[in-house]
C-alpha cells in the first residue's frame, strides 16, 4: 500500500505527502499518483528522470526526435504527447498503453521510479541555483496557483530547505550521481547540453542504440533548439493537455541565471549546503567548477 498522506504546512500550500515525496493537489491526483509508483517497468522503457526544472522538456523533444528519425513534436502534438506520458500526472494506465518506442518522464526518486534491468533511465541534472530560480518563474505562472504570488525569497527559503514540490534536489542528486556508472544510466549535466548539445545527441544515441549521420544530428539539434520551440509555440501546443493552465515550460533555459538573483547571502547558503552534501565524494563537489557555480565571491 503506497502511504499518502496532507503535508503539514503553515499557509494555505495544497501539499500531501505520498511516499516521503510532496505534490501539490493543483496539479496531481493522489490515486494517479499512487497508480503511478505501481507501474512495473519493461525491459524496452525509456525514462527520462530529472528534478524538475532541470532540463526535462528539452531532453523529451530531443528524445522524442532521436526515436521518430528527426520528428519535431509539433509535426503531430497528439502523437508527441502520447509518446511522452508523465508518470505521476498521466498515470500507470497512460504508461502501459503508450505508443512505443517512447519516452515516459518522471520526477519520482530514483528508488521509487519502476526498474527494470534493461529499461533505460536518461537522468538529467542542472545545478541547484538555476533550479531554484527557474522553479520560482514555474510557479508564479500558473494562475491562481497557492504559490503564483510566492516571492524569491520566499521560494529560495523552501528549496533551502527541502520543502518544495517534490524532493529535495539533494535526494535526486545523490543517488543519480552513485547510480552514473550503471550500464542502463545515463547522466546527463544540463550545462553540457547548452554547452555542446551535438556532443549530447550523440551520447544519447549511442546509450539509445540509435544510428545517427551528421543530417540527422543538425535537425535534431534545430528542431530543439529553445528559438524553434518558442516560435512554434511549445507552452501554448503543450498546456492544454494538462489539468492547470498558463505552464511555462520553456521560457530562457540559459545557465548562470541565478547570478542576476540570488543575494550574497542566498548565495552563500547554496554554496554551503552544497558543500555539506558532497563533502569527501569525489569529482561531484567540483562537477560545477568549470561554470563557477560554487566559486566563493
Amino acid at each position: 500500500m503506497t502511504n499518502t498522506e496532507r503535508a503539514e504546512t503553515n499557509d494555505s500550500d495544497p501539499s500531501m505527502v505520498i511516499e516521503g515525496m510532496r505534490f501539490t493537489s493543483e496539479l496531481y491526483d493522489p490515486e494517479i499518483v499512487c497508480s503511478a509508483m505501481k507501474y512495473v517497468a519493461r525491459p524496452d522503457d525509456i525514462f527520462i528522470a530529472t528534478p524538475p526544472r532541470s532540463g526535462t522538456t528539452w531532453m523529451q523533444i530531443i528524445v522524442y526526435a532521436l526515436l521518430n528519425r528527426g520528428r519535431a513534436f509539433d509535426e503531430n502534438i497528439d502523437d508527441y504527447i502520447a509518446r511522452n506520458p508523465f508518470l505521476e500526472m498521466h498515470g500507470k494506465e497512460a504508461v502501459e498503453t503508450m505508443p512505443r518506442p517512447g519516452a515516459i518522464k518522471t520526477h519520482l526518486l530514483f528508488d521509487l521510479m519502476p526498474y527494470h534491468p534493461n529499461a533505460k533511465y536518461i537522468c538529467v541534472i542542472r545545478n541547484p541555483k538555476d533550479v531554484c530560480v527557474s522553479f520560482h518563474r514555474f510557479v508564479t505562472s500558473i494562475k491562481g496557483g497557492s504559490l503564483s504570488g510566492i516571492t524569491f525569497d520566499g521560494l529560495c527559503e523552501r528549496f533551502l530547505a527541502g520543502k518544495t514540490c517534490h524532493a529535495d534536489y539533494f535526494e535526486y542528486l545523490l543517488p543519480y550521481w552513485f547510480h552514473k556508472d550503471d550500464p542502463n544510466v545515463l547522466f546527463v549535466l544540463y550545462e553540457e547540453m547548452k554547452k555542446d548539445i551535438r556532443s549530447v545527441i550523440n551520447r544519447i544515441a549511442i546509450f539509445l542504440g540509435i544510428e545517427i549521420n551528421k543530417k540527422l544530428l543538425e535537425r535534431i539539434v534545430m528542431v530543439s533548439s529553445f528559438d524553434y520551440l518558442k516560435n512554434t509555440g511549445y507552452n501554448e501546443k503543450i498546456v492544454p493537455a494538462h489539468t492547470v493552465a498558463s505552464f511555462k515550460f520553456i521560457r530562457k533555459g540559459i545557465v548562470g541565471d541565478w547570478r542576476t538573483v540570488l543575494s550574497n547571502e542566498q548565495n552563500r547558503l547554496f554554496n554551503e549546503r552544497f558543500r555539506e552534501k558532497t563533502r569527501n565524494i569525489p569529482k561531484l563537489s567540483t562537477l560545477w567548477d568549470a561554470y563557477h557555480v560554487f566559486d566563493d565571491e
